[in-house]
């Protein structure tokens, strides 16, 4: 199954690296806003020349609170071992574009 929509970049800042694969991946945690008072945590993972290509262009703009309109794949929902227990959807990225900020 496929996700689309606007999730929001969490303060826990996105990590670049390279797959075990050697190919580039960025893995960040984003927030879907469900409510005024409740969010929803995606770790997101995107590992390819798409990933890295968004990133070179991006990276100085992903800020904590910066929208981004994703299409996701694979989501499932993991529970962490931590007291109280809490859970994220984890998911793999397929496509991302950068919201521009509103101009004031």
């Amino acid at each position: 199954m496929r996700h689309t929509g606007t999730l929001y970049l969490s303060k826990t800042a996105p990590q670049a690296s390279m797959a075990r694969c050697g190919a580039f991946q960025l893995q960040v945690l984003l927030l879907d806003r469900l409510g005024p008072h409740h969010t929803e945590p995606w770790r997101v993972t995107w590992t390819g020349v798409g990933a890295l290509r968004f990133w070179l262009e991006n990276a100085s703009a992903l800020q904590a609170g910066a929208a981004l309109v994703v299409e996701l794949e694979r989501a499932q929902i993991h529970t962490l071992n931590c007291r109280p227990p809490r859970s994220e959807v984890h998911a793999r990225m397929l496509h991302c574009a950068l919201v521009p900020p509103r101009s004031k």
